[in-house]
């Protein structure tokens, strides 16, 4: 009906967007104070996501050499990990809000949580699909080219090198109750956030305003 992703660079950028979100802070601005406390937030978040990574890679090869056949992740046991990793960094009611845009001021309260919950399961479970088919090998953080003019929002441009491609990738972050959190990033002109909006209205208009039906299908679309 209207596929989340429907194109390998869109699930690359899926997998730039989160792993960003734990890799920025440790490669920002030493001397400032925003970047820091962002960093300090999300350094064991990092790690633990590396070592994950690493982890599940190297018990799918020592399986495969028992086997003698080649052995897949686990990709229930990385999605339920990734979750526990992901959750404190990434902002995603905010971005499920300006995903539904102007239907979110005529969804009920059930609704709204309905689709929190939906919007969350199908991008970790295309994060956890992405990890699997991209081997990200080095991110380069780019010098700002000038400071946040916002308190609590900053933009960070990074180069990633993933497949034996290089990508350029513009992602903002800003600073909750609860610590830094991203909220939207841009890669080769890709607008995520934007897409999604974009494939919720078209999933509206299908389905005559029925927004209980696109909430039930944005999980599994037909």
């Amino acid at each position: 009906m209207y596929p989340m992703f429907n194109s390998t660079k869109q699930l690359l950028v899926t997998v730039v967007w989160l792993m960003s979100a734990l890799l920025y802070p440790l490669q920002a601005h030493a001397n400032d104070p925003q970047w820091l406390a962002a960093s300090e937030v999300v350094s064991d978040s990092t790690q633990a996501m590396i070592e994950l990574l690493q982890r599940e890679r190297e018990d799918a090869a020592r399986k495969s050499e028992i086997t003698g056949m080649p052995v897949a992740l686990d990709e229930r046991a990385l999605l339920a990990q990734m979750a526990i990793i992901l959750d404190p960094v990434v902002d995603f009611e905010s971005i499920a809000k300006g995903v539904m845009a102007k239907f979110y001021r005529r969804a009920s309260a059930e609704q709204i949580e309905a689709f929190n919950k939906t919007f969350r399961t199908s991008l970790l479970n295309t994060y956890s699909r992405a990890v699997v088919a991209f081997k990200i090998n080095n991110y380069e953080v780019q010098p700002n080219v000038s400071s946040s003019t916002k308190p609590g929002r900053q933009k960070v441009w990074v180069n990633v090198y993933a497949n034996g491609a290089a990508y350029s990738i513009n992602y903002a972050v800003k600073l909750r109750p609860q610590g830094w959190k991203v909220t939207n990033v841009t890669l080769d002109g890709i607008n995520l956030g934007l897409a999604f909006r974009q494939q919720f209205a078209a999933a509206m208009a299908q389905n005559k305003g029925n927004m209980d039906d696109v909430i039930a299908f944005w999980l599994n679309p037909a």
